[in-house]
C-alpha cells in the first residue's frame, strides 16, 4: 500500500527494502511519521504508534482515520487550481477542511513539502508523465485504503525525543526513526519540513536518546560523516537511490539504515517485515 500524499523525504521507493530488513517486534513506533510510507508498506504489528510534531499533518492522519468518507468527498470535489493551493495555507477551525488543505498543499504544491511552494502543474503534454488529473486521482484513490490501515494505529503529536523516551525502554518495541535529513546532505539549506532539525546539535541529541534505548532501533538517513561518527558500531546497510527536486534533475544518493540490532538479509527475507511470526 502506498501513501495518499507525496511527502518530502518519504520512503515510497525504498519502503519495500526497509520493511524487508526490520527486526522482529510486537510494537512498531514511528517518532517522525511524515507521509507514513513505511507503515503503509508493512504488515500490521500487534501494536502500532505513529507520531509527528507537525499538528496540521497529524490532524490529516487523524481525520483520515476517523472521518474517511468526509475527507475523501472533500478531496474528490477539490479542483486542480492555483487558487486552491494559495487558500490551503489559510487557517481554519474545521478539522475536515484543515485536513483537506494539508492534502492540497502536499499534492498540488511542489516537492511534497509542508511549506509554501510553487503550484504543481504541467505546461506541455509531451513525455511519459501522466497529466495532473491522473496524478491527483492516484493519490485520492489511496485515501480509503490508508484509512482502513490506520484503524488500529495510535496517533501522537509530541516531540520525537519525548516519544523515544516513552516507548524506547521496552525490548519488544521497534522504533523506525526517519528524522528530517541533515541539512548538509540535502544539496541546499532551505527548509523542507513543517518541523525542522536544522542544527548538528539536534542530531546529536537524537543519537544520544537512541543510544539509551532497549528497543530495537532502525534509523534512516543519507550517508554523512556526522552519522558515521554518531552511529559507529551500529549495524549498517546501504542502498543506492535516485532523488530529484524538479529543478536540479535526478541524481543518485546513498540511503543508509543504521540499527542497534542485526538487520535481516534483504535477499533471503525480502517481503518479510518482522511483524508477524517473528514479531511474537
Amino acid at each position: 500500500m502506498k501513501s495518499p500524499v507525496p511527502y518530502f523525504g518519504a520512503k515510497g521507493r525504498t519502503a519495500p527494502w526497509i520493511t524487508s530488513l526490520l527486526p522482529p517486534h510486537r510494537h512498531y513506533v514511528e517518532p517522525y511519521c511524515g507521509g507514513l510510507s513505511v507503515l503503509l508498506a508493512k504488515r500490521p504489528a500487534v501494536m502500532e504508534t505513529v507520531n509527528d510534531l507537525d499538528g496540521d499533518l497529524m490532524n490529516f492522519w487523524r481525520v483520515l482515520r476517523e472521518r474517511p468518507e468526509d475527507l475523501v468527498r472533500a478531496c474528490d470535489l477539490t479542483p486542480h487550481a492555483r487558487a486552491e493551493l494559495t487558500a490551503a495555507w489559510d487557517p481554519t477551525t474545521d478539522e475536515v477542511e484543515r485536513a483537506r488543505r494539508v492534502w492540497v498543499r502536499l499534492s498540488q504544491g511542489r516537492g511534497g513539502m509542508m511549506r509554501r511552494t510553487g503550484w504543481r502543474h504541467y505546461t506541455a503534454s509531451s513525455g511519459s508523465s501522466i497529466g495532473m488529473p491522473g496524478y491527483l486521482e492516484a493519490y485520492r484513490s489511496r485515501l480509503l485504503p490508508a484509512a482502513a490501515r490506520l484503524a488500529d494505529v495510535s496517533l501522537e503529536c509530541l516531540p520525537a525525543l519525548t516519544i523515544i523516551g516513552k516507548y524506547g525502554s521496552a525490548s519488544d518495541v521497534l522504533l523506525y526513526v526517519d528524522p528530517p535529513y541533515l541539512s548538509s546532505t540535502r544539496g541546499d539549506a532551505n527548509s523542507r519540513y513543517g518541523v525542522e532539525m536544522k542544527t548538528e546539535q539536534e542530531h546529536r541529541e537524537l543519537a544520544a536518546a537512541l543510544a539509551d534505548c532497549r528497543a530495537a532501533v532502525v534509523l534512516s538517513g543519507y550517508d554523512s560523516p556526522l552519522y558515521d561518527e554518531l552511529y559507529v558500531g551500529w549495524h549498517r546497510v546501504d542502498q543506492q537511490t535516485m532523488t530529484g527536486n524538479g529543478r536540479a534533475g535526478t541524481k543518485g544518493r546513498t540511503e543508509v539504515l543504521w540499527s542497534n540490532r542485526a538487520l535481516a538479509s534483504s535477499l533471503s527475507l525480502f517481503g518479510h517485515d518482522g511483524s508477524a511470526d517473528g514479531g511474537q
